[in-house]
């Protein structure tokens, strides 16, 4: 199954310092040559275009790595599941994955609460458009137990979701779909 394509707002400044307030390396055990070419990578972040291009020579003399080391590196990545390599007009563009991001705790999260202090380190663009409000979030909460009758029809909850989530491009085909389904 193709996964679909999704864009983060986020500049590569703001990346690298998650990596370091996230503590990612204590969380995934990488060689020291693949944290340098995550990082290299990450500076030649493009948040408008939504990945690095960077070829590896010029990875490779930004870390002081061989080109064959960068490349063991860059397999390593995506076997951790972090980077997604793409070869688009022979130039290799990465791109961050979903897992990655989960780590830096970038993905809008469901909270019980609308109050930014409760999720984290998402950047402040993020916040206010993926938060639910607290009694959706009940409503939601309580939905998850197959024993709790739901105070809300299907097409209530569509709604709830549709408003919460369809400004969020990571979210644009579910949006679509649910629209479509109930007419909205």
């Amino acid at each position: 199954m193709k996964q679909k394509n999704f864009t983060v707002n986020i500049s590569s400044f703001e990346i690298n310092k998650l990596i370091t307030t996230s503590n990612l390396f204590s969380k995934i055990d990488l060689m020291l040559s693949s944290r340098l070419v995550l990082r290299c990578i990450v500076d030649y972040w493009n948040s408008k275009l939504g990945y690095a291009y960077p070829t590896q020579r010029t990875i490779a003399r930004c870390t002081g790595l061989s080109e064959v080391s960068v490349g063991q590196a860059v397999k390593e990545l995506e076997l951790k599941q972090l980077i997604k390599k793409e070869k688009v007009n022979k130039r290799l563009h990465y791109k961050l994955s979903i897992s990655f991001l989960g780590y830096l705790e970038v993905i809008p999260k469901v909270t019980l609460g609308d109050t930014p202090s409760s999720l984290g380190n998402i950047p402040q663009g993020a916040l206010y458009n993926n938060i639910l409000k607290e009694k959706e979030n009940a409503f939601l909460n309580n939905s998850l137990s197959p024993e709790v009758e739901s105070p809300m029809s299907e097409e209530e909850v569509a709604k709830v979701f549709i408003n919460a989530l369809g400004n969020n491009k990571a979210f644009r085909g579910k949006v679509k779909e649910l629209k479509e389904k109930f007419g909205i």
